[in-house]
């Protein structure tokens, strides 16, 4: 009996051991994903160039790591538990252990609507701790109608009801079975047998300690901007707060090189002209080794139309 209940403990430590990395591997994937997409989000409709859109210096936001985490929890856990004569969406006919192929159906509204809620109610709370307990905006829509505390609002909110959609029908189908590849993979490669990958399993704790480091380091700058905050009595807009500072750096450089004697200011100013001199310099060698002509300037290739030019064109030109 003892033994029995040893091998028992054993196995539910080892299948949880294999759930944590697997969300692990989920939670990562999420949070350089999410940073992807707001990225050019910002480049394309907001900022209109590239910016860190996160608090952290890596390429990783864990608001979107929760995200997927979330999602995919929530969607298993509702499909999985729902009664049997419920019929989901399930398009590769092997969706959590589903033996049914199935197109979109009026039941998909469920897992749908409550992912929605859910990542609406993950916004709402990350946002609240940063502004409540850091005195710090990573977000603002205060200025949107209908915002709550500035967090949340109608019109982001039916963006997380779109990508619950898209994700739904789009990729929970494809990330699962992604879940279940990898799983087998790192778990399941030697007959079986409960031995895992320890190629990836150490890759992802060096991504995880570089992640914890930059987090803490994150943390450790909040926790500054959370005491100029409460001196000011106020919140303050991270992105806002960013910006002035680097103003900050570029006055106090230009005022630093207004004070440099013009003798010092010359020579730095040639040394300067030199390196870029001897980049330039190396730049050619390397062009030269790949390059029949390293003088010749591909735009010049296309007209004012952006029309590619023909050789005898291109020679009349010359």
């Amino acid at each position: 009996m003892c033994k029995t209940y040893l091998f028992l403990e054993a196995n539910v430590s080892i299948t949880a051991g294999k759930i944590l990395i697997t969300y692990l591997l989920m939670f990562i994937f999420g949070c350089v994903l999410g940073y992807v997409l707001e990225v050019l989000f910002r480049r394309l409709f907001t900022a209109h160039r590239f910016v860190n859109p996160g608090f952290m210096k890596g390429p990783w936001l864990p608001l979107y790591g929760f995200g997927l985490v979330l999602m995919s929890t929530v969607n298993y856990l509702l499909i999985s538990n729902l009664p049997s004569d419920f019929i989901f969406y399930n398009p590769l006919g092997n969706l959590y252990e589903l033996s049914y192929i199935s197109g979109p159906t009026a039941y998909d509204l469920i897992p749908i609507m409550i992912v929605a809620i859910s990542l609406i109610g993950l916004e709402f709370i990350a946002g609240l701790i940063f502004v409540k307990g850091f005195k710090v905006r990573l977000w603002d829509y205060s200025n949107m109608k209908g915002n709550i505390l500035g967090i949340i609002c109608p019109l982001f909110s039916f963006f997380w009801l779109v990508v619950s959609i898209i994700y739904y029908y789009a990729v929970n189908p494809f990330v699962y079975k992604l879940n279940t590849m990898v799983f087998n993979f790192m778990f399941e490669g030697n007959n079986g047998n409960a031995t895992s990958h320890y190629l990836i399993i150490f890759s992802l704790g060096i991504i995880y300690g570089i992640f914890i480091i930059d987090l803490i380091t994150s943390l450790n700058i909040f926790a500054k901007i959370t005491s100029l905050a409460k001196k000011v009595g106020k919140v303050v807009g991270y992105e806002k707060l960013l910006e002035t500072q680097k103003e900050r750096l570029k006055l106090s450089k230009e005022k630093f090189l207004a004070l440099i004697p013009e003798d010092i200011k010359v020579s730095y100013e040639n040394k300067k002209k030199s390196n870029e001199e001897r980049n330039n310099r190396f730049i050619f060698k390397v062009k030269s080794l790949i390059l029949k002509d390293p003088n010749k300037d591909s735009t010049n290739n296309y007209d004012k139309d952006g029309r590619p030019i023909r050789e005898d064109e291109d020679n009349k030109m010359s």
